[in-house]
């Protein structure tokens, strides 16, 4: 055998080594992100059937709430305490999120929510 050919040889060796190589880094990228994408998504599905949107109207001195997608009447109260504690003791272990209602009637709660300390979710419309 020449030098030529056995150079061509290694050379062609090398190459396909690298494409071998190549090809199962792409396999096991290709592997994590797709455990990683499933993940992210039972995460967000999670937190989603975790949360309730909170349409909040108000008459006379009364808060009343609804669910941002049905509508469906979910509690009342004089107070944000008192909504805070008609929804947990109706949704235990879930959270609310000011998603609409009377402008001016979210921004009380939300400067209520922040006097009384407690961080509040963004609303999907911010």
């Amino acid at each position: 055998m020449e030098l030529m050919d056995i150079l061509t040889a290694i050379g062609i060796g090398t190459l396909i080594g690298i494409g071998i190589i190549g090809f199962y880094v792409w396999y096991l990228y290709q592997r994590i992100r797709g455990r990683v994408d499933d993940m992210v998504k039972q995460i967000i599905q999670e937190a989603e059937d975790n949360m309730v949107g909170l349409d909040i109207e108000v008459d006379k001195d009364t808060y009343f709430c609804y669910n941002n997608e049905d509508k469906q009447f979910i509690c009342q109260g004089k107070t944000v305490a008192e909504i805070r504690q008609a929804f947990q003791a109706r949704f235990p272990g879930k959270t609310a999120y000011l998603a609409g209602g009377d402008p001016r009637v979210v921004e009380h709660f939300k400067t209520e929510l922040l006097r009384l300390g407690i961080n509040e979710p963004q609303s999907k419309s911010d």
